[in-house]
């Protein structure tokens, strides 16, 4: 095993050899640690731990482990992290968050953007408002692969579905502009 800035690689280990190793069941000296569910969002892999120990009531938490390849070693590394650390990563399954009591309301409403996010549908010709980026509002010209291009003043931008969750009223391009009446 070889550490770096957080980071454990493990020599020559396959990408599929650490997420089995990660979600093991384990025990030790009485204390279990069952993986419930685990799956991989990209290079992210979300697990449900349920830890018992004796005499205690079992206890749940969601774990949000980053995954990469390190050529120096060879191998497959990762960067655990759980939910209360409030990881800057959002794609954690939904119904993971109805198995686990909450441990960081803030990150679960993140997580619950995201997802409404990658659901929203767009059209060219629809007016965008955005928040927290440079533009505040946009009309979508066209997409690209996954990839949306918007125009703002007479400029370009990409918008993958990332950006999604900056998108805080969505005008459709046949949907009339709402008058104000004095």
């Amino acid at each position: 095993m070889r550490c770096i800035m957080g980071w454990l690689f493990g020599h020559g280990q396959t990408r599929s050899q650490l997420i089995d190793r990660l979600t093991r069941n384990e025990e030790h000296n009485g204390t279990t640690h069952r993986c419930l569910r685990h799956c991989t969002s990209g290079n992210v892999l979300w697990t449900v731990w349920e830890i018992t120990r004796p005499a205690e009531a079992p206890f749940r938490y969601i774990g949000c482990d980053l995954l990469a390849c390190d050529k120096g070693c060879d191998g497959w590394g990762y960067k655990d992290m759980c939910e209360e650390m409030e990881p800057f990563h959002y794609s954690c399954p939904l119904a993971y968050l109805d198995m686990v009591p909450p441990a960081a309301p803030e990150w679960r409403e993140q997580v619950r953007a995201w997802h409404a996010a990658r659901s929203r549908a767009l059209a060219p010709g629809d007016i965008l408002t955005l928040s927290g980026l440079s533009i505040s509002e946009a009309m979508v010209v066209g997409r690209r692969q996954r990839t949306w291009i918007v125009e703002s003043d007479g400029r370009l931008f990409r918008f993958p579905p990332r950006l999604f969750r900056h998108i805080v009223e969505q005008r459709r391009a046949n949907q009339p502009v709402a008058s104000s009446v004095a």
